[in-house]
């Protein structure tokens, strides 16, 4: 009976304390029920106008960018010095990589824009300048992206910044692209060896046989491979 009179109590505290809660909130929201209408509406004008922004503006822009950098992708290609610096400065009739990075920011356009200003300037030898527009290229298109990565691991490398270099390769190396992740393993592999990291290198390049197995026989990586699991044993 005790136990019966304990547990009614018990509910009805819960009861009590559920009443309560609800005549609270519905106090709070009484009192602020301006601010609180308010701050929804503002939300939902911010939304309305991110997605009117997008549509209206951003989308148009990335079109025209489009449009614009067919051009100077052509010139890079042809790869002589005046076309690459047509392609990363321009002319009176066609926008340049530089310009369109620039005039058309937000878009991913521009984006792509500055990973190939960065290229631009690596096949012009001016390494620095293609080290800060290839760092500019953010993750939207994933297999340029890795391969961006791995060129700056080269130009880190170039400079002797080992640990730089191996961070970058190390981002290339998450790939599943066939073509390039395989290169990317096997310079992190020979860095680690520069860096006498055995295990290491042992587990780039085995990656490359567990992932990649026909161009691990392409690339002859058996006998790296072989070189690293001898220093390992030792």
């Amino acid at each position: 009976m005790a136990n019966n009179e304990k547990l009614g109590s018990k509910k009805m505290e819960q009861e009590a304390e559920k009443e309560n809660f609800v005549t609270k909130t519905l106090a709070f929201f009484n009192k602020y029920q301006n601010i609180i209408y308010g701050v929804i509406i503002g939300l939902l004008v911010i939304a309305c106008a991110i997605i009117a922004f997008n549509r209206f503006y951003i989308q148009k822009k990335n079109a025209e960018a489009s449009a614009q950098i067919v051009r100077p992708i052509s010139l890079f290609m042809l790869g002589d010095t005046t076309s690459l610096n047509l392609a990363l400065e321009g002319d009176d009739e066609n926008d340049g990589f530089l310009t369109i990075a620039s005039d058309y920011k937000l878009t991913r356009t521009a984006n792509t824009a500055n990973y190939y200003a960065g290229l631009t300037y690596l096949k012009l030898g001016q390494k620095d300048e293609a080290m800060d527009y290839l760092k500019k290229f953010k993750k939207k298109e994933d297999v340029l992206w890795y391969a961006c990565q791995m060129t700056i691991g080269d130009l880190y490398d170039d400079q002797g910044d080992e640990a730089s270099a191996i961070k970058y390769y190390e981002k290339a190396s998450k790939s599943k692209d066939p073509l390039f992740t395989p290169t990317a393993l096997f310079k992190l592999g020979q860095m680690y060896e520069r860096q006498e990291k055995w295990n290491e290198a042992l587990k780039a390049y085995k990656e490359i046989e567990n992932r990649f197995y026909a161009e691990y026989n392409k690339m002859s990586i058996a006998q790296y491979v072989e070189r690293a699991q001898s220093k390992v044993s030792k």
